[in-house]
């Protein structure tokens, strides 16, 4: 039986360096997007566009590295530790998409959504409750 890291055959690096390398990069994306603090609505809402974006990348390479698990000799812990990585990261993404609508939904002073905390800026709308 193979492991994830046999290359013998593709002679490519090994999927747990090329995922681990990929994780390496978003979260240092990730980082730097998190470090800034946009004081412009759209441009909270592009940021958090990025993050989206950052996240759905990091859920592919955790996505890839569960189908790679699943034709290799990988234990059942690690697989199901995968799968809730690539679970959070879709989670996230979800998030920070919502976070982007709920900020562009503020600049256009629309009501935000649901995800944003429901009635949060009603009252700044002139919206009667």
């Amino acid at each position: 039986m193979s492991t994830l890291d046999d290359n013998q055959t593709t002679g490519r690096a090994p999927v747990t360096a090329r995922v681990s390398a990929a994780l390496t990069e978003l979260i240092a994306q990730a980082d730097a997007l998190l470090s800034q603090h946009p004081e412009a609505l759209l441009a909270r809402a592009d940021r958090a566009d990025q993050l989206a974006m950052i996240c759905a990348r990091r859920a592919g390479w955790w996505r890839l590295l569960l189908t790679s698990a699943h034709r290799q000799t990988v234990p059942d812990l690690y697989r199901r530790a995968v799968i809730a990585a690539g679970f959070e990261q879709h989670d996230q993404a979800r998030f920070w998409r919502d976070t982007a609508a709920d900020w562009r939904a503020q600049a256009t002073r629309q009501p935000t959504s649901d995800a944003a905390g429901a009635m949060s800026n009603h009252h700044d709308l002139g919206i009667a409750s």
